[in-house]
């Protein structure tokens, strides 16, 4: 493809400032997935997922903090640093800054690995420190600032003696 401008055909296609922004858009793209296992005695009883994600956009929050650290607005830390896990039902939303209803908050992180342009991140909770409940959404926050959303459908039910595997997978797909 050659060097085009905006308002002109190139290559066939007619070029305007929407599907330009869209064209950005898509190779700025970043998507995410969880996976949650339950273990019992240590042995994998059940997995569930994978869950989409969306990686928010406000001002602040998710995508926008990255803009901001690439402009050297270094206000925020943008380092993926703990977890929330709550039972709210609203789908996602570009302008979400928490989750709907955190029952559980600051969750510590329990591994990172960068490969290539992948992210895994691990969050491992024992029994006794996931309450017995139904989980409907999970989120991933950067110094308390929510960088990404995942609604949990169906929801995942925690039992007694369980313990439970939270995988996240965030990959740059642009």
């Amino acid at each position: 493809m050659g060097i085009c401008e905006v308002g002109i055909v190139c290559d066939g296609l007619y070029l305007n400032n929407r599907n330009m922004k869209d064209a950005i858009s898509d190779s700025m793209g970043m998507a995410g997935e969880l996976v949650i296992k339950s273990f019992k005695d240590g042995k994998l009883i059940r997995e569930a997922g994978p869950f989409k994600n969306k990686v928010v956009s406000s001002n602040g929050y998710g995508r926008n903090l990255i803009m901001r650290q690439l402009a050297g607005d270094t206000t925020y830390p943008i380092e993926i640093d703990s977890a929330s896990i709550g039972d709210g039902t609203t789908p996602p939303a570009n302008g979400d800054t928490n989750l709907e209803n955190p029952l559980e908050t600051a969750i510590p992180l329990t591994n990172v690995v960068v490969s290539n342009n992948v992210i895994t991140i691990e969050v491992f909770m024992p029994d006794g420190d996931l309450p017995d409940d139904t989980y409907s959404e999970f989120g991933f926050f950067a110094n308390l600032r929510l960088f990404s959303r995942i609604l949990i459908n169906p929801a995942h039910v925690k039992a007694t003696g369980e313990d439970t595997l939270f995988v996240y997978t965030l990959t740059n797909t642009g």
